[in-house]
């Protein structure tokens, strides 16, 4: 009997819990409007390419935080280890002094040549080493990637600025 008396307590307590969770939890912020009006000083093709736009939100602190472009190919890899060549060429808008980014890469894959077990082959991606640029929420960032490969990114935050000690 006390178990039956229980299990509802327990049910209340744990969707309260979830409750508090969900409103607590970080929403996502959204893109800078004055950025997304800006996009139209960019081009919109470029040969051989897919534009990708990155409209990143305002944040505290931009001058500590950076953003990082990946360039990917998706294909089928094993337990052997990937990277592919390319690099983010920096290139200016004419009249606006706006920049905007273009992977240069032939898509070779460069792999090691570990014998892998039987069944170890899956989808993933082969990507490009990551280039680093400012992080800036008031213009949107604007990326030509050649047909046929992807693009990811990430935004790296600093740390506490740590003392060197003399030795």
């Amino acid at each position: 009997m006390k178990a039956t008396v229980r299990l509802p307590l327990v049910c209340s307590t744990l969707a309260l819990g979830s409750a508090l969770l969900s409103a607590c939890a970080q929403q996502p912020a959204s893109a800078n409007p004055a950025a997304s009006a800006e996009l139209k000083a960019f081009p919109t093709q470029l040969a051989g390419h897919q534009r990708h736009v990155i409209e990143l939100p305002a944040l505290p602190n931009e001058d500590e935080r950076k953003l990082e472009l990946i360039g990917t190919k998706a294909m089928t890899v094993d337990c052997n280890t990937r990277g592919m060549d390319g690099r983010f060429e920096e290139r200016d808008v004419k009249g606006w002094g706006y920049t905007y980014w273009v992977l240069q890469s032939r898509g070779q894959v460069m792999t090691t040549m570990m014998a892998c077990p039987p069944g170890s082959q899956r989808p993933g991606v082969a990507q490009t080493q990551g280039t680093l640029l400012r992080y800036n929420s008031k213009l949107p960032v604007v990326v030509f990637v050649p047909d046929g490969m992807g693009l990811r990114w990430r935004v790296w935050q600093a740390g506490a600025a740590q003392e060197a000690p003399l030795r």
